[in-house]
């Protein structure tokens, strides 16, 4: 158990490799984003096995330098509308999870039942030759890569850049029938010989256009400019997604064939990482992600888990085996965070885009019992959140919040690892005298490990292997 008013020392980032060159950045309406870089060897004439480390910011979508933050409809600069607008965003992105994952058709079709809706985090992409500079949702959760594309019939009114142009572009080549870039993605043919994709939700929003492939460049931290050819995305020329205001489109990170790491791994070693900033600090600073092989003296991994029922449902599962709160090992049923194996529902993933953690109801009760039993604030009734809000008007520097950790399976088979939940993953401020869970409950699985509880850690995202690693930090 940790105090409430007592922040960690800061530890240096382990990821030393990329952080010893200068960053490069680039111009995005008026705001300096900076932009993804890459260290170590690239030489398309040799077949060296020499390890790269791409190295990235993540900005979060509450953050004043995000595009995402002036098409808000809320005030981002206020504690109590963010966590009423993460609470709607983290129950609509739950029961799009749940939804893929229950009905077949949706997952072959990529038409969802529900609403439109973004992760939390945006990072600078440069597409085309010469590139073309854009703003991207980054999310685990996704294995599309699609960006605003003309000639454009709809695009996101929102989006900080003009749609990509690729008549601009030397390198813009689009898929044939025949590719597996148009049978492998959501897509269709038509008699023009065109591979056309269509990605739509329940609540009237789609993305669609066709199938294509590009040159991404990322931009080395020593200033050279480090192209990669045959990228698939989809074009998209006819979209309405209020969910991605203030963005270009969207980088997958999921497991799918199309999904960016999935795409670059024959060219980097296919691992990411990710150190995010708590939610107290989004506002201020950027989070920083790497793609390629990091130093790292992360010793804790747990085993991707798949879902053998639904395989097109290529998040990022873990096998949760128990929680304890305050050091008390919980009565949870042991299946609970099992994957059925009639219908491929249930589960619990590790997810970027949502914001708050979520469980089915059995462990939430659980949790929250425990948790308001040890914490001995009183709770307060709130409105505009549906998370449990505590009044912490009379915390002092000795208050004790107690911890919660989530036990999972270790990939030696042996005694399960903790992810441990530190105060800032587990209360977000609602108002100076009231702290609110970060933790909510769902109606059905998957249950979903959220960026809150991700924050201040170092998560390794290892698909070579087969395993997630954290381990503990200080990401501001």
């Amino acid at each position: 158990m940790e105090s409430l008013m007592i922040r960690r020392a800061p530890v240096v980032l382990v990821l030393v490799i990329a952080i010893m060159f200068q960053t490069s950045t680039q111009i995005c309406l008026g705001r300096q984003i900076p932009s993804t870089g890459i260290s170590g060897r690239r030489n398309d004439d040799e077949t060296s096995t020499t390890q790269e480390v791409l190295k990235s910011y993540w900005i979060h979508r509450d953050h004043p330098d995000s595009p995402a933050s002036a098409a808000s409809a809320y005030n981002t600069s206020s504690h109590s509308e963010r966590i009423a607008e993460a609470t709607r965003r983290s129950l609509i992105r739950a029961d799009y999870f749940s939804r893929r994952v229950l009905d077949a058709s949706s997952s072959e079709n990529f038409d969802s039942p529900v609403q439109a809706v973004g992760g939390d985090y945006s990072m600078a992409v440069s597409v085309g030759t010469p590139p073309q500079q854009f703003i991207a949702t980054i999310d685990t959760g996704s294995d599309l890569v699609w960006l605003n594309c003309k000639p454009c019939i709809q695009c996101i009114s929102s989006a900080p850049d003009s749609p990509f142009d690729p008549t601009l572009s030397s390198s813009y080549q689009e898929a044939s029938c025949t590719d597996a870039a148009c049978t492998d993605f959501p897509s269709t043919c038509v008699d023009t010989g065109a591979c056309d994709y269509t990605y739509g939700y329940g609540d009237g929003s789609s993305t669609s256009g066709v199938v294509a492939y590009e040159t991404f460049t990322f931009t080395a931290l020593n200033g050279s400019q480090i192209p990669v050819q045959q990228i698939a995305f989809g074009c998209g020329q006819n979209e309405s997604l209020n969910g991605f205001n203030g963005n270009d489109g969207l980088v997958g990170l999921g497991q799918g064939n199309f999904s960016l790491p999935s795409q670059l791994s024959t060219d980097f070693s296919d691992i990411f990482s990710y150190c995010l900033v708590p939610f107290g600090d989004t506002t201020t600073n950027y989070s920083t992600f790497y793609f390629g092989v990091p130093e790292t003296n992360i010793s804790i991994y747990t085993p991707i888990v798949s879902n053998t029922v639904n395989p097109s449902a290529t998040y990022y599962y873990v096998n949760v085996t128990g929680i304890s709160v305050g050091g008390v090992s919980l009565d949870i049923p042991a299946d609970t965070f099992d994957i059925s194996p009639t219908d491929g529902s249930g589960g619990i993933i590790v997810d970027s885009g949502t914001t708050l953690n979520l469980l089915t109801s059995v462990p939430y009760e659980a949790v929250v019992g425990a948790f308001e039993s040890q914490l001995n604030f009183p709770t307060v009734s709130n409105n505009e959140s549906s998370t449990v809000c505590f009044d912490t008007s009379s915390s002092t520097a000795s208050t004790i919040v107690p911890s919660i950790v989530f036990h999972l399976q270790s990939v030696s088979g042996a005694a399960p690892v903790d992810f441990e939940l530190a105060p800032e993953n587990i209360l977000l401020p609602y108002s100076e005298t009231v702290s609110c869970l970060s933790i909510m409950s769902i109606d059905s699985g998957p249950s979903i490990i959220g960026n809150t509880a991700q924050a201040n850690h170092e998560m390794v995202f290892d698909r070579v292997n087969g395993q997630i690693g954290w381990a503990s930090t200080t990401c501001t």
